[in-house]
């Protein structure tokens, strides 16, 4: 069991590599003629294998294998809907290259979704019957549902195309509703889930209040949030009222995530400094994401933000690299599962970490650039650059784990990560 779940792991940090790799292509085909390759179909496909490949799998195994009993994680079911994962990302990265949106990687991005349904399904109702506590359930059941609804937005991409009738305001509702869904809902409330599970051992009666409190406005905040993404086009009285009624719940949700940090400080004093310094990282990207969300409810920052390219791909890497890629980095190293004294994981981390932070910086500079009208051609070899170094510290940290697997199951046969979680009871 402990040996499949690193593996399990190990596959999602390789998947981690192949969605940078991807992201250089990407960048090259920026600055470089490469004839054959279609940045669409490249961009796809990087998306795509970035959700399911890399944050979904993780995120799934990690629920899974930590969150519920013995009993339910080792069921059979579960390695089922992991392969069933893998192998739908997988196809989506063999497909979207090469055809865009078409026969094959419609049938492998549809196929996802139903496993996540089933995932979502049969996680729920473990969960249900587990003895976690009531704030992880709380997360994970409005996790889940924001992974569900998400779908809204493929399947309406979908019927447009297949009806051929493809209006631009829909389009681009649809791909808002997905992305917020997923990166505020889903990607989110999980991170939270887990983080709130690894030490929830070491709260006391006062901090499960706080964290309660945070668990509960920020799930109710998705949905009314979600009319932000709507304000570009529609900003009539009922859908800003709704917009304006999410952002006084993300600001009432930074209220109480601040509690949450002051008060539970000491129970953070024993991580690792690098599992330390890369979640507090993590946990910076999340207020300052949660910050700028709020901003858009203004007209005069959301028009120039739902405008400005550079600035929405910013937020997006803002979410993707520098919160949530972050966080289970962090959670990995603070798990024991990286071998930390060894240089090539070190390595890999901080350039991985460095590249993230120097990715955002160059994305919003350029973004501040465009809104002045003062656009520079370096901008796309400096977001290239950084893009190499993403790559270089995802394959460091891939390569690591490969080696690392063999060593840790054979010497190390008591590891477990739920063992690891749940060390302040020994």
């Amino acid at each position: 069991m402990i040996d499949k779940r690193n593996r399990w792991i190990t596959v999602a940090l390789i998947n981690l590599a192949i969605v940078a790799l991807l992201g250089v292509l990407l960048r090259s085909k920026i600055l470089f003629s490469m004839p054959g390759v279609d940045f669409k179909f490249i961009l796809h496909a990087h998306s795509h294998f970035a959700f399911a490949g890399w944050i979904t799998l993780c995120l799934f195994m990690l629920m899974t294998f930590e969150i519920l009993p013995q009993k339910y994680c080792g069921k059979p079911i579960y390695k089922l809907l992991l392969t069933g994962l893998l192998l739908t990302a997988t196809g989506m990265l063999f497909s979207f290259p090469f055809q865009g949106y078409a026969l094959f990687s419609i049938i492998f991005s549809t196929l996802f979704i139903f496993v996540t349904y089933a995932f979502s399904w049969v996680f729920i109702k473990d969960l249900g019957k587990s003895g976690a506590q009531k704030s992880v359930k709380f997360l994970c059941v409005f996790a889940l549902a924001a992974l569900c609804i998400s779908s809204i937005g493929p399947f309406t991409l979908a019927y447009m195309m297949a009806s051929h009738s493809v209006n631009i305001l829909l389009y681009r509702d649809a791909i808002y509703t997905y992305l917020h869904l997923q990166y505020n809902g889903f990607f989110t409330l999980s991170v939270f889930a887990l983080l709130i599970n690894q030490f929830k051992s070491k709260f006391n009666n006062r901090v499960k209040l706080r964290v309660k409190r945070f668990a509960i406005v920020l799930s109710l905040s998705v949905l009314p949030t979600l009319f932000l993404s709507y304000l570009w086009h529609f900003p009539n009285l009922t859908v800003r009222s709704i917009a304006v009624l999410g952002c006084a719940l993300l600001v009432l949700t930074l209220i109480c995530f601040g509690a949450v940090i002051v008060i539970a400080k000491p129970v953070f004093s024993n991580m690792s400094p690098f599992a330390k310094v890369t979640g507090s990282l993590s946990l910076f990207a999340f207020a300052l994401k949660t910050t700028m969300q709020i901003g858009t409810v203004f007209p005069s920052i959301g028009n120039e933000i739902f405008s400005n390219r550079p600035v929405i791909i910013g937020y997006l890497h803002l979410v993707m690299l520098g919160f949530i890629s972050l966080y289970l980095l962090a959670h990995l190293i603070h798990v024991n599962f990286f071998e930390m004294e060894k240089r090539m994981v070190k390595a890999g981390i901080i350039i991985f970490t460095v590249s993230v932070i120097a990715n955002e910086i160059i994305l919003m500079t350029q973004g501040l650039s465009e809104m002045m009208n003062r656009n520079s051609s370096f901008y796309p070899w400096l977001l290239w650059w950084a893009a190499i170094g993403l790559f270089s510290g995802a394959f460091l940290i891939s390569i690591s784990a490969v080696r690392d697997l063999k060593p840790k199951t054979a010497v190390k046969p008591e590891f477990s990560l739920r063992n690891t979680i749940n060390f302040s009871k020994s």
